[in-house]
Formats: structure tokens, C-alpha cells, sequence
């Protein structure tokens, strides 16, 4: 990932350095697109920040530079960390589109969709930066849901599910609930031979695992993020990944 650009500043201009600091510290955050694989292409507005003094900008620059540094390292926890101390010192909204983006990737849903919709309240974006980030608030409601059902309970649309597969996958729903795995585990399996789809499997992933086959539940969380790379709860289902690997 490139390194964010040095930002040069107008000789012909004057601002005060608190605002002058501010703006560059939210214009950096944003263009190091740190926290994504793929982030609004456009330069979106960064909106008021409070006035600060020299040394609290500052202190948010390097805490900004160890957020990244901790992001850069795989340590997401302490990358949310870092980004949210800043902050609390200089605040802007693409900081918080940057925080919501380390939380997304974490797999926090609640965190994702508070810091998103603050985005969206203090930056004003409309067309389709709003679109887009209005989506990832979706895909992490959607998430809030899968991890308290603990499997897909929405089914494709009918335009891609057949009758059949569709009867099969509304079964395998059922039989889940009663915790009738091996059940479940078939009901989905048949929905599988019928639509090829990743939702269905994912819920095929966590059928396997809890009917003890651990390998096959590995190939289908494989095939589940091969389908849906930009899953919010990637994170999560990597390390889970890793977890079944490690098992004995």
C-alpha cells in the first residue's frame, strides 16, 4: 500500500495553523487509503473540525501514524484505537469514514454502523459516495443479523434460487433452528446441488462444523469469501478459518 502523499502548502496562502494542520491531517488519512482494498475513488468532503492548538494536531499525527503503522501489521484492534484517540483530538469526517472502515473490517458490526452514519451526518455527501456508504451500513446490519442467527436466514433472491432449491434451503433453516444439524447439514447440501450460491455456502460452513466435519466446513468459508471477498465479517471468518486449522 502507498504511503500517503506529502501535502504541499500554498505559499500564497495564509491559513492559521490549527485549521491549516487539521485539514492536512484529515486529507492524509484519507488518501493513504489505509483501511480498505477498495475506497471511494473521489476526495470527499472532510467537513468543520473544532480549532485545536499546534500540539494537540500534533499528538493526532502521531497517533494517526501508529494507527497506521498497527493496520499496516495486521493489529486492527489497536489501529481502531489509535484512530479513535485521535479523534478525540482533531476531529473530521473522514477520520470517522476511516474508523468506521477499521471496524468494518474487523467485523464490528454496531461500531461499523455508528461511526458510518456519523459520516454521513457531519460530511454531507450525497450521489454515490452516500450510495456506498449506505450499502456498508446494510451489509453490517445484515451482519448484526448473521451473528445472531448464526446462519444466513434470508435466501437469495427468487431469481437465482429454484423452487427446489429454494424448499431445500427454507429446510435446512428449520432443522438448524431445532439444532437438528445433521439435518440441516443435508437440507443445505441438496440446496447446493440445486444453486451454487455463496449464502447458501456459508450455511453449509456452519452446518459441517457443527456436525464435527471441520474440513469440509474450512473449504466452504473458502468458497463463501472466494464469492464475497468484501464480506464485513471477513476478518472474523479468517481467523475462525485459522481456528479449525490449529484444532487437533
Amino acid at each position: 500500500m502507498a504511503r500517503p502523499k506529502e501535502h504541499r502548502r500554498d505559499s500564497g496562502r495564509r491559513a492559521g495553523w490549527s485549521s491549516w494542520a487539521t485539514v492536512l491531517l484529515a486529507t492524509v488519512l484519507f488518501a493513504t487509503v489505509l483501511l480498505a482494498t477498495v475506497l471511494v475513488a473521489t476526495v470527499l468532503p472532510v467537513g468543520l473540525a473544532r480549532a485545536q492548538s499546534p500540539e494537540s494536531v500534533t499528538r493526532a499525527q502521531a497517533l494517526f501514524a501508529q494507527g497506521l503503522a498497527a493496520y499496516e501489521a495486521g493489529r486492527l484492534d489497536e489501529a481502531a484505537r489509535w484512530l479513535t484517540e485521535a479523534d478525540g483530538l482533531v476531529h473530521s469526517a473522514a477520520l470517522s469514514f476511516n474508523i468506521a472502515r477499521v471496524h468494518e473490517r474487523m467485523g464490528n458490526a454496531a461500531e461499523g454502523i455508528r461511526w458510518f452514519e456519523r459520516y454521513l451526518a457531519e460530511s454531507g455527501v450525497q450521489g454515490h459516495e452516500r450510495t456506498d456508504v449506505e450499502a456498508r451500513i446494510e451489509a453490517l446490519r445484515a451482519l448484526e443479523r448473521r451473528m445472531r442467527d448464526q446462519v444466513m436466514v434470508l435466501p437469495p433472491s427468487g431469481d437465482e434460487l429454484a423452487v427446489e432449491a429454494r424448499t431445500f434451503f427454507e429446510r435446512g433453516l428449520a432443522m438448524f433452528r431445532r439444532r437438528r444439524y445433521d439435518a440441516a447439514l443435508q437440507a443445505f447440501t441438496a440446496a447446493y446441488s440445486f444453486a451454487r450460491l455463496p449464502e447458501v455456502a456459508y450455511n453449509l460452513a456452519v452446518a459441517s462444523e457443527r456436525t464435527g466435519h471441520s474440513a469440509d466446513a474450512i473449504d466452504y468459508y473458502r468458497e463463501y469469501l472466494r464469492a464475497r471477498p468484501e464480506d464485513p465479517a471477513r476478518a472474523l471468518i479468517e481467523r475462525h478459518v485459522a481456528e479449525l486449522r490449529a484444532a487437533p
